[in-house]
């Protein structure tokens, strides 16, 4: 009887204890999923607060305490934007400065990153030292002496060839895209991305006697698709929510992009934040779409490249 009384007691911590084993990954689970739908509700709120306002009448905007949801979609809000008559001149420019910078840094970046991967010259490492050097300067320690080399830009703007008389390439398309064509980002993202290419796709190409540029451009950068579809959404995202920049370097509304906009029709005492609030999310939406279509390429190019990654 003692025998048995003793083995019931010695099995039962044992089942207890292999039951709190078996819960512990559960509980894991339930906190980890738990902290991770914070951090997301955290990320989109503000977002969701945006297009829930966007849609709100103007007494519903200073209503207190305030509503998440609308009591009804006020489609009025975004006619008046899209109305608006400096509307269509800032989406226009704001598109020459976002294509013009992605194309540039794609074009730019991708050759200095094979340059400093693939081919030998004197001071190779000096530029790269540099270039990574560039990279923990601040943006805003850049924005005067960028802004007097644009303005002395010879023979611009009715400069003469020491760039004097005239106003250079402010207030154009090219003096807003010229400062961004290549970044120290896109230049140390494609160089590291072509290091790891294996070197026998390079060797096996100059056998047969392709030219490096032939190497780089039927090669290499085929086979750069991912790097090259990271490079072109940041590089489109960061133009196109470029504020600074643009307002230094514009002195006229026909030059004005979106985010200046957007700063004009929030300023001023009569601010309507429903109309703002629905210009800020039509100007969200192309970055939302550009970086759902390019993921697809991304996930692609990883896929079909044959490159590990």
């Amino acid at each position: 009887m003692s025998t048995a009384t003793s083995d019931a007691q010695s099995v039962a911590p044992v089942s207890a204890a292999s039951r709190l084993a078996a819960l512990r990954p559960v509980a894991e689970a339930v906190v980890g999923y738990g902290l991770l739908l914070f951090a997301a509700f955290a990320t989109m709120a503000p977002f969701l607060w945006m297009v829930s306002t966007s849609f709100k009448t103007d007494p519903e905007v200073f209503r207190f305490p305030p509503s998440f949801v609308p009591q009804g979609l006020v489609w009025q809000n975004y006619l008046d934007v899209i109305n608006a008559p400096d509307t269509g001149r800032q989406l226009i420019n704001s598109l020459i400065f976002a294509l013009g910078s992605t194309a540039s840094n794609l074009a730019f970046c991708s050759l200095a990153g094979y340059a400093l991967a693939r081919m030998q010259f004197r001071g190779k490492t000096l530029v790269f030292a540099l270039v990574v050097g560039l990279l923990m300067v601040p943006a805003q320690s850049q924005i005067v002496p960028v802004f007097l080399i644009v303005q002395k830009i010879p023979f611009a703007g009715g400069n003469d060839w020491l760039g004097n008389g005239g106003t250079g390439l402010l207030n154009t398309y090219w003096g807003m895209i010229l400062p961004t064509a290549a970044t120290p980002f896109g230049i140390f993202l494609m160089r590291q991305f072509f290091t790891r290419i294996p070197i026998e796709y390079e060797e096996s190409a100059r056998l047969d006697g392709a030219r490096p540029f032939t190497i780089f451009w039927r090669i290499l950068l085929p086979l750069a698709r991912p790097a090259m579809a990271v490079l072109g959404v940041l590089s489109f995202q960061s133009a196109w929510n470029e504020f600074i920049w643009p307002l230094i370097l514009t002195n006229s509304r026909d030059m004005a992009t979106l985010q200046i906009g957007l700063q004009l029709l929030q300023s001023g005492p009569d601010a309507r934040w429903n109309v703002v609030m629905a210009m800020a999310t039509l100007i969200t939406m192309p970055i939302i779409v550009v970086f759902l279509f390019a993921q697809r390429y991304v996930i692609d190019g990883a896929v079909t490249s044959g490159v590990k990654g």
